[in-house]
């Protein structure tokens, strides 16, 4: 019987002491062991059952009622996980992931990047395939790890590149697209302290969340959190706040709904970033109706009572929001001040902000033009101007155009004031200044 087996019939046999020590915080981990139980049955690749069953391992060392018995489990099968060691503070045995899991690794040979991403998201559970392990039903707040790599030979600065029938691709190929490899749930503790310690070792103690918009599936905006870490060159670590959209164009009303839904769950996230993973400046990039989400929770923060010596949020860039210009106007003056620096993207020229407008009857916030969104306390830049194409900017725009990303670049790396930043150009007047691409 092989060791992997072995340990998971061990735990499956604890089930029931396991069950009674973490009570509440049980079910979920029932649930993976029945699903790796029947994996084990379809015969699964044994490198992967036995990572996941790995995982799941340090979740349980990371949940205080649990440590102890799951640590003689491990000593007298004399089989410790393949991806921890132990490391005793203050008498508690606390996992500690390998380097290659908790932080961004780069292939010398061939250029590829992986970059792990920290997510939080209230969809339901789908598959244990990385593309439908979360579908776009409404589920818990869940919190977990996946890993994305991102070619950096070949691809352009903002592509989210992904296999083309039409260039006869029918597979994701590493060198070549952005790709979501692996997906890994984890308890909330276990997450904190995974995050805790990887962000710990990274070069800058900042995060940057990004929250996704309309019509998005957990893969895609997995995959654009790991392109925009790697085209930042962000080097702290990157959080997504995944909501339930249902990734369907037909349902936007569905996800108007889901993304109201959603935003006490964002707010536990957020919370969760500041306080308790010991970093330093918290940067948030909201996209589309994600700005939903953003802008309703930072209405609130000067309420919270966070811990002693929390994060402070550093940058908040609203992409392309699609949310009532009038509203955002009115909830701008509520979180003035909340953060280092608030910025605006808007276009004349976002074709799906346009056609918002037409559904709800009032501007959106990320519409240029007549209907420029101008507010103290908030830097507008119109980005109009960055694609002169006969098609027009693409409504994802933020995170695929280079002048943008070089100046959300200097926005977060470098803390840079529009008037510091070489690509752009004041406009409007003394009353209502804004700023734009120079031409």
């Amino acid at each position: 019987m092989s060791d992997t087996l072995r340990l998971l019939l061990a735990l499956l046999e604890l089930g029931p002491r396991l069950s009674g020590l973490l009570e509440d915080k049980w079910p979920p981990y029932r649930d993976e062991l029945m699903e790796l139980a029947a994996r084990a049955g379809r015969g699964d690749d044994p490198d992967k059952l036995r990572s996941a069953l790995d995982l799941l391992v340090i979740r349980l060392l990371a949940e205080p009622p649990a440590t102890h018995l799951v640590e003689r489990l491990m000593e007298d099968m004399a089989t410790p996980t393949a991806v921890t060691e132990t490391v005793t503070r203050r008498g508690h045995v606390a996992p500690v992931v390998v380097p290659d899991i908790a932080r961004p690794t780069t292939d010398q040979s061939t250029g590829v990047v992986t970059i792990p991403v920290f997510y939080g998201t209230d969809r339901a559970r789908g598959d244990d395939t990385p593309s439908h392990y979360f579908g776009g039903a409404r589920g818990t707040l869940s919190f977990g790890m996946a890993e994305v790599s991102v070619p950096t030979r070949g691809r352009e600065v903002g592509e989210l590149t992904g296999p083309n029938w039409w260039h006869l691709e029918f597979s994701a190929n590493p060198e070549k697209h952005v790709i979501l490899k692996t997906v890994g749930a984890l308890g909330r503790d276990a997450f904190v302290a995974n995050l805790k310690d990887s962000l710990a070792a990274a070069d800058v103690h900042d995060v940057l969340i990004f929250v996704h918009g309309f019509n998005v599936t957990f893969e895609d905006a997995a995959r654009r959190a790991g392109q925009l870490s790697v085209d930042l060159k962000f080097a702290g670590r990157t959080l997504l706040y995944s909501w339930a959209s249902a990734g369907d164009t037909k349902q936007y009303t569905v996800d108007e709904s889901t993304i109201d839904w959603s935003c006490d769950h964002f707010e536990a996230f957020l919370q969760l970033a500041l306080g308790e993973i010991g970093a330093g400046k918290v940067h948030i990039v909201a996209h589309s109706m994600g700005n939903r989400a953003v802008i309703n929770t930072l209405e609130r923060v000067a309420s919270w009572q966070l811990p002693a010596g929390s994060a402070k949020l550093g940058q908040i860039i609203f992409a392309a929001p699609d949310i009532d210009r009038d509203r955002f106007v009115q909830l701008a003056a509520k979180f003035k001040g909340c953060a280092a620096r608030v910025t605006l993207y808007a276009s004349s020229r976002d074709v799906a902000l346009l056609a918002s407008k037409f559904v709800h009857g009032y501007p959106r916030a990320g519409e240029a033009g007549d209907a420029l969104t101008i507010v103290d306390g908030v830097d507008t830049i119109d980005a109009s101007l960055v694609d002169t194409s006969l098609v027009g900017l693409r409504h994802s725009y933020f995170g695929e155009k280079r002048s943008i990303l070089n100046d959300m670049f200097n926005l977060i790396a470098q803390q840079l004031a529009p008037d510091q930043r070489f690509d752009l150009q004041a406009a409007g007047d003394a009353l209502r200044r804004y700023w734009s691409y120079r031409a």
